[in-house]
């Protein structure tokens, strides 16, 4: 497995962190493409960084009216299932907690989230909210590790939906009209 040097992985995340929104599509190739990434010959929308062993590993996504909604990139190569080595989930931590330590020096603390600790499906994730309404996590399971940016729309509907949590409990579906 092989991760990206924090400071790498620091502009990477940088790049796409402080835009004012909406962001164009202009704008979202534009800095794809000062990042070295490779768009897909058959749709711009996904891309090639070079962590990727086989095709496209990042893609930008689009709200119901076709505007730049958010992008996800790897930070590590991903370890396929039943490749994984016997240090992948040491590594993949590792690069996580310098990761997480690097950008909470500059976004501050995250949220953070971990799903069935010390299993070989072990989960960890850091969320930021941004000054500009958006946000961005950083996922990770042993031989697997990826950012997502959020647009403001997405980001409103995450904090909504844990307002909602809050108040009426995980199934508050089922008790709003």
């Amino acid at each position: 497995m092989e991760t990206l040097p924090v400071e790498t992985a620091v502009e990477w995340v940088t790049a796409w962190t402080g835009l004012s929104w909406p962001v164009s599509w202009e704008t979202a190739f534009a800095i794809r493409d000062r990042l070295g990434w490779v768009a897909d010959p058959e749709e711009a929308r996904y891309f090639t960084t070079f962590l990727s062993r086989n095709g496209a590993d990042g893609g930008m996504s689009t709200n119901e009216s076709g505007m730049f909604n958010g992008i996800d990139f790897p930070l590590a190569t991903t370890v396929i299932r039943g490749q994984k080595e016997p240090d992948t989930a040491s590594v993949t931590w590792a690069a996580y907690e310098s990761y997480v330590e690097a950008l909470a020096r500059l976004f501050d603390k995250p949220r953070t989230e971990v799903r069935r600790r010390g299993r070989d499906d072990e989960f960890r994730q850091a969320k930021w909210y941004l000054p500009n309404n958006s946000s961005f996590s950083l996922g990770a399971r042993p031989g697997i590790m990826a950012v997502y940016v959020y647009s403001p729309e997405v980001t409103w509907a995450d904090l909504e939906d844990q307002r909602l949590t809050e108040e009426y409990g995980e199934n508050w579906e089922d008790f709003v009209d």
